[in-house]
């Protein structure tokens, strides 16, 4: 097993100690009368989760776990994963444009590989009822859902491969023995209308059951294109669910899924900055230097500026169109024995995500490009496991799958190339791939319960991956690589937890855990690459407490935990000008970094203060930092890293949210709800590191929401304002070839109007 060294002990042992004195002044306060009781005091739920594929208590789990239940999800106005990640402790993310775009970080544990790779390797795994959807999409729909839980930490033995920093599972409402469904239209800023329709009907009374999910959103978006090509930042969505239950005796249950989406955006949602790496100086401005130079010196304002002054204009002399596009299908079966369960999961993700016209980001006809990147995977999972609560406890399984992906990506001359006199329309560079991975894995877990208070998990998850690739790079259509190569790798990761529960209403554990993502090869050759690049590993350890005070009225759950990774992969993406053939050349793959660690404190709340007043509260730091990492290639140049920050890792992330209501009448109550986010500031990207200011930096900030309605037993009316003191942010950069610097997405303020009804 790994060895803790001394800094990583006096961590936990000073963690340690905190938790205990938490412990030591909760738990008389547990052990207190509660209020004189009447009929109709207050209940609080019981929060129910699935984080050990089966249905528990959250108090009854010992794993970091957030979970955002229905009501709270509908109360939040939850479109999407930023929306419900600002419930949850150090967490964040990174957008690239558009909606499904999203790099997601758990405790500064993020995919720092290249997000248009053929086959997507996440460190996390993104799981909707079971099957993992993390190789087609990023952001998936989020309406007509029971639960989502986030899990923070290695989750390995259930969720599987790629869950190196923790895992997301969605659990959507099932089709019930029931006539029922809900209709919500609503309307923001930026003309953007919205709806949903559920539609739930028993076709076979006590037998099937279907259920029909619709949604859409479309805008004109916060962006105007100034150009004469008109445009900007508009957007459509759509996507739909149906489900089919089917219940022929009490212990079958056997679901049927088919989920689809499509997104199509006018361009990326940035504006420029004014700041370019060397390439882009080099190639647009015949500049050289390390960018510091002030931006209205080399950079053209191209007629919009430089945000934040232009925070909703760009010039694009060609149009643009964004987006993808991805289905499911899924199927689940349970059957029950009397003491034991078996459940099997098969499932099959497609996904196209495309780029196409204006790639300079400015009003000359520089540069444009096609990038079509199609996805698709198949996994399946069988699993047994005993039931209901006995001294010994256990589940085992295996799971297979196939993950397959191709590329085709060219950026073209336009009439006005900087490289290239009368060459529009032939290839500056180019990239076509095809990849497959194959793996299959063994996992089990076994509890033994030693008394109603003390138990013991161990488990684990054998695992085997093959990769291919098939590969070739072009500049200004010359080869510049190919790559034919295939590699294997296996891995055995186990995980311990010793668990403590003196009383109901506390909980105490400690856990060491192991996760892993599989090596691969690169997808072109280079000299400054070696072919293959090696599997990350993962060391968690993790003490933590949950407890409940005051008849379950006031929840707490606190966490510290230590990850050692080691082996880090890291994107390597850079262009430069070849000074031998003077062609631009690219060097993309990925490369091994010798060590990061991250450690730090989590700490969530709930309070139901009166029936009426509700108070929620997340709060996160963290740490997280590139221990050995000496030979870092960082456009082009080599640096060390070693000690500095990781990428999209803020130190402090903070959360809360309170709730009023107010009864109008036997039927009708109104609320006041206020959300307020707090996260501090990133390395947006690898740039960072080289250009270690802003944009590259992306600066703290705060943001509070208002919401104010009138909600009854089938109907909700809701007014509301996000962004209400308009906070100027940006929550990252993100660059391409851009004339005018890298861009932003920038905040804005947006006010609406939300209406449903439930029949």
């Amino acid at each position: 097993m790994h060895k803790i060294n001394s800094r990583t002990a006096a961590f936990l042992t000073g963690a340690a100690s905190s938790a205990v004195a938490l412990l030591l002044a909760a738990t008389p306060a547990a052990a207190q009368e509660a209020p004189s009781a009447s009929s109709d005091v207050y209940e609080p739920p019981v929060i129910v989760v699935t984080a050990q594929r089966r249905e528990e208590s959250l108090q009854d789990v010992p794993v970091a776990i957030s979970a955002v239940s229905e009501q709270t999800l509908e109360r939040q106005n939850v479109d999407d994963v930023e929306d419900y990640f600002a419930l949850v402790p150090n967490v964040s993310f990174q957008s690239n444009g558009s909606r499904d775009r999203k790099d997601l970080s758990i405790r500064g544990i993020s995919n720092l590989l290249n997000p248009y790779a053929d086959v997507r390797q996440g460190t996390y795994g993104f799981y909707i009822d079971e099957f993992n959807v993390a190789p087609g999409t990023s952001n998936p729909q989020l309406a007509d859902l029971q639960r989502i839980e986030v899990l923070r930490g290695p989750q390995g033995t259930y969720f599987g491969r790629n869950s190196v920093g923790g895992a997301i599972n969605i659990v959507t409402n099932k089709p019930v023995n029931e006539f029922e469904g809900e209709i919500g239209l609503g309307y923001s800023s930026f003309d953007t209308w919205e709806g949903h329709g559920v539609l739930n009907v028993p076709v076979v009374d006590d037998l099937l059951a279907v259920r029909a999910v619709g949604q859409f959103a479309t805008s004109d978006g916060n962006i105007e294109n100034i150009n004469p090509i008109g445009g900007g930042n508009d957007s459509e969505y759509y996507n739909g669910r149906i489900q089919a239950r089917l219940t022929p005796t009490d212990r079958l249950t056997w679901d049927f899924t088919y989920s689809y989406s499509d997104e199509t955006n006018g361009m990326r949602a940035g504006v420029p900055t004014g700041y370019l790496t060397n390439t882009w100086r080099s190639v647009y401005y015949g500049a050289s230097g390390d960018g510091t130079t002030d931006r209205t010196e080399i950079t053209d304002p191209d007629g919009v500026g430089f945000y934040p002054e232009n925070d909703d204009q760009v010039n694009f002399n060609r149009e643009q169109e964004v987006g993808s596009e991805y289905q499911f299908v899924s199927t689940r079966a349970q059957y029950d024995f009397d003491t034991i369960s078996v459940v099997g999961i098969l499932g099959h993700i497609e996904s196209d995500l495309f780029n196409y016209g204006d790639v300079d980001g400015g009003s000359p006809d520089f540069f444009y490009e096609d990038l079509l990147l199609s996805r698709e995977s198949t996994s399946g999972e069988l699993r047994v496991q005993s039931l209901g609560a006995q001294v010994f406890e256990w589940s085992v399984g295996v799971t297979a799958g196939k993950d397959e992906g191709s590329n085709d990506q060219s950026t073209y001359h336009g009439a006005d190339s900087p490289l290239c006199d009368s060459c529009e329309g032939l290839e500056v560079t180019g990239a076509d791939s095809e990849s497959e991975s194959e793996y299959w894995a063994v996992f089990g877990q076994a509890t033994y319960n030693f008394s109603d208070t003390f138990s013991a998990m161990v488990g684990g998850r054998y695992s085997y991956e093959k990769t291919s690739n098939v590969s070739q790079t072009r500049s200004n259509e010359v080869i510049t690589g190919t790559n034919d190569r295939e590699a294997s790798f296996k891995d055995f990761s186990p995980k311990f937890t010793l668990t403590y529960t003196p009383q109901d209403d506390l909980l105490v554990y400690a856990t060491v855990s192991r996760g892993f993502k599989s090596g691969g090869t690169q997808t072109s050759g280079s000299e400054q690459l070696s072919d293959e690049f090696d599997p990350e590993t993962l060391w968690n350890y993790e003490v933590g407490t949950k407890f409940e005070l005051f008849d379950r009225r006031l929840r707490f759950d606190v966490t510290a935990f230590y990850m050692d990774w080691t082996d880090v992969q890291r994107n390597i993406r850079f262009q430069f000008i070849d000074p031998d053939t003077g062609l631009l050349r690219g060097v993309s793959g990925v490369a091994n970094a010798a060590s990061a660690e991250s450690y730090g404190l989590e700490l969530s709340f709930d309070a139901n203060i009166t029936p009426q007043f509700i108070l929620s509260g997340q709060a996160g730091y963290n740490h997280a930092e590139f221990v050995d990492y000496p030979n870092a290639l960082i456009d082009g140049g080599e640096l060390d890293l070693s000690g500095e920050p990781l990428p999209n890792a803020p130190k402090w992330t903070l959360s809360a949210q309170a709730q009023y209501f107010v009864p109008l009448s036997d039927s009708y109550e109104g609320y006041v709800r206020g959300e307020y986010k707090y996260r501090d500031e990133i390395l947006s990207n690898d740039y960072a590191y080289r250009y270690d200011y802003y944009p590259f930096i992306s600066p703290s900030y705060n943001t509070v929401n208002l919401r104010i309605g009138v909600e009854g037993q089938a109907t909700r009316l809701e007014a509301y304002v996000e962004n209400l003191f308009d906070e100027e942010y940006f929550p990252n950069v993100y660059t391409k070839a851009f004339y005018s610097g890298a861009q932003v997405e920038p905040s804005v303020r947006r006010w609406g109007v939300r209406a449903s009804y439930k029949f």
